[in-house]
């Protein structure tokens, strides 16, 4: 299976980098924010309707997530 390299930079302009994760020490402390929204996605909750539960993010950058989709491998929905 191929899996092309992700481009994680198209998301800082939403989620500036922070380093590690101090609860599990993945590389990128971002990960728990995007996983969130993609477990979201992947319940079947549309990017209108998880922005509703993260007022604080433009409905741009979860869009953004979800077409990205950082650190998760396999095929889309």
């Amino acid at each position: 299976m191929s899996c092309k390299k992700i481009d994680i930079a198209k998301l800082d302009k939403w989620f500036p980098p922070r380093g590690p994760c101090a609860f599990c020490g993945h590389r990128d402390a971002r990960h728990r924010l995007w996983d969130t929204f993609m477990s979201h996605s992947e319940a079947g909750d549309t990017a209108r309707e998880i922005q509703r539960w993260f007022v604080v993010y433009p409905i741009k950058a979860i869009r953004a997530v979800l077409r990205v989709r950082p650190y998760r491998r396999g095929k889309r929905k």
